[in-house]
């Protein structure tokens, strides 16, 4: 899947609905292999006991380099940030941690699991890699950004800084399409892909979901980095003035890119990459 040509075009939405296995959103282990070989650029590909979660993992040769962790959107999986644990920068001053979301990828797909057992699972899979009590900071994209946020408000331990890049998380801004809907029912769910029906039942319970920690983002404790652009299509950039209105001044910097949309860690990579380092390198 090439996340940087995606766009919500009718004629998208007519293969979404009538060709759900071409949207899978997934690459198997044996395709991962077949693109390692092919770039010469190696990785980790796990599954964690305790849940039913694949995750890939570049350790960097400094066993005390920090640990950037990437959270992907709806719908989608590790495929999504595969160029970012191939990149040679990042590669060079951090360890890199992707994962399949619980309902994604190849993490239990198409069982959708609410934010808190989201965190839970994320605390997990950390506990067992970060041997060495390295500094994590998670990046997390759209609803992943949701969820690295929820991550930040419970403050674990192992948490050094938070990146949420066009992140939904205020509930008065969750944006609806008629399409949506036809995962939904039962008459018209069989036609869509399970990623695209996992992520219809996250839609669909997210702004519910949102209110139940509505009033804790004050609990922050940590720094924050929000990136949207003003363009946004998907996930409104009013999203940002919630998080200029609830989150602590003193943890969070906003970073508005212009003149773009959703897709921005794959349209503007290499600004992603860029914005994220100097942030790290900011709060390290």
């Amino acid at each position: 899947m090439n996340f940087k040509t995606l766009r919500f075009s009718p004629l998208l939405i007519f293969f979404l609905i009538f060709m759900p296995g071409c949207f899978s959103f997934r690459d198997n282990d044996k395709s991962l292999y077949r693109l390692m070989e092919k770039q010469a650029s190696t990785f980790e590909i796990n599954y964690l006991e305790a849940y039913p979660l694949r995750w890939l993992w570049y350790e960097n040769p400094d066993k005390d380099a920090p640990i950037l962790l990437f959270i992907h959107g709806a719908p989608g999986s590790s495929s999504a940030f595969l160029s970012y644990i191939q990149d040679d920068t990042l590669r060079a001053q951090f360890s890199i941690l992707v994962i399949d979301r619980l309902g994604y990828g190849y993490s239990g797909y198409g069982n959708y699991q609410a934010i808190p057992q989201q965190f839970e699972a994320i605390d997990t899979l950390i506990k067992k890699v970060n041997a060495n009590q390295q500094n994590v900071y998670s990046v997390g994209h759209s609803y992943g950004g949701t969820i690295a946020g929820y991550i930040a408000i419970q403050d674990p331990e192992w948490l050094k800084g938070t990146v949420m890049i066009a992140p939904a998380i205020d509930p008065e801004q969750e944006k609806y399409f008629w399409f949506g809907k036809l995962a939904l029912y039962n008459s018209t769910r069989w036609m869509v892909s399970k990623s695209l029906r996992v992520a219809a039942d996250e839609k669909y319970s997210h702004e519910e979901e949102l209110r139940t920690f509505v009033n804790q983002w004050d609990k922050i404790n940590s720094p924050i980095l929000h990136i949207h652009g003003d363009k946004d299509g998907l996930v409104p950039y009013g999203n940002v003035n919630f998080s200029l209105q609830n989150i602590p001044k003193k943890w969070l910097e906003v970073k508005t890119i212009s003149g773009e949309g959703h897709l921005i860690p794959f349209t503007k990579k290499e600004k992603m990459v860029n914005e994220i380092l100097k942030f790290i390198g900011n709060n390290e």
